[in-house]
């Protein structure tokens, strides 16, 4: 099948899925000596249609955007996306051969995949959850956009998209727990993730930064404050026990000055030295 659109005409050379919705598939540009490929999503559904051309309008201020064309043809509505080859990170993350500090760094470039991504927000939902995230021999992470549209939720803000991406995040550090012990940047975002605490992608990025293995030694101040994060539901419940406890002795004693007019265990440990050896503090 081949489509025109006023700048190119699209050959398909590959179909990636097919439903009632839409049908994403891979074209060559036939108007192109170098047969570039792009990522075709022919959309049938027109509510998913109006949906996604409200998205794209949304978007237009949008500098380098990633959309290429839309455009009607034979009475079907194409959406086209530039093409990249697929390093799918499933299958290509090793994450047992890497340091510790390497992962890290993978995580750091996925972060910034999507913070550089361009897309509204429910369009780069469905590349996480789609398994549309891909790693490159270097260990730089992209994305790629053969997205199933039946899923398309316009309600989809930041906040859902830095969950979907710590839970990435989560697999790319969890061949990294040995024993028990887990790396600062494992156990920060685990916990903030229970929470769903996250809210913006710069939050995300900065507690990596701060829990993540640095080349050189760490400074007390960044260890105690890594520590302070990883154990702090731990100090705060001890603080609220000892705060209790006290509350309790103080109200202990209010009572007992109240009704015997002074306090017997505070009187008991004032004699302990009113005597020391043989002599009395009171001559």
């Amino acid at each position: 099948m081949v489509y025109q659109s006023q700048n190119m005409r699209l050959k398909t050379v590959r179909l990636i899925a097919r439903n009632d919705t839409n049908e994403i598939t891979i074209c060559e540009n036939l108007n192109d000596s170098a047969r570039g490929r792009f990522v075709v999503i022919i959309v049938k559904d027109h509510d998913i249609l109006k949906r996604f051309i409200e998205l794209n309008e949304q978007a237009e201020e949008v500098q380098d955007k990633v959309l290429i064309d839309c455009f009607s043809c034979e009475g079907q509505y194409l959406i086209v996306y530039p093409y990249k080859n697929e390093r799918p990170f499933d299958l290509f993350y090793v994450g047992g051969a890497m340091s510790l500090q390497q992962a890290e760094e993978v995580c750091i470039n996925l972060i910034i995949a999507c913070m550089t991504s361009n897309l509204p927000w429910p369009l780069l939902y469905l590349v996480l959850t789609q398994k549309q995230v891909h790693i490159a021999r270097d260990n730089s992470v992209y994305l790629t956009y053969a997205m199933d549209l039946a899923e398309l939720d316009t309600t989809i803000g930041e906040k859902d998209c830095v969950v979907e991406c710590a839970k990435v995040l989560l697999k790319v550090l969890s061949p990294k727990v040995k024993r028990g012990r887990k790396a600062n940047s494992y156990v920060l975002l685990t916990k903030k993730i229970d929470k769903r605490a996250y809210g913006r992608f710069r939050e995300l990025y900065k507690d990596l930064e701060l829990a993540a293995v640095q080349e050189k030694k760490r400074g007390w101040r960044l260890r105690l404050r890594i520590w302070f994060e990883n154990n702090r539901d731990t100090l705060f419940r001890v603080i609220l026990v000892i705060s209790i406890a006290l509350a309790i002795f103080v109200v202990l004693t209010f009572l007992t000055n109240l009704i015997f007019g002074d306090v017997p265990w505070l009187r008991l440990f004032i004699r302990s030295f009113e005597k020391i050896g043989l002599e009395s503090l009171l001559q």
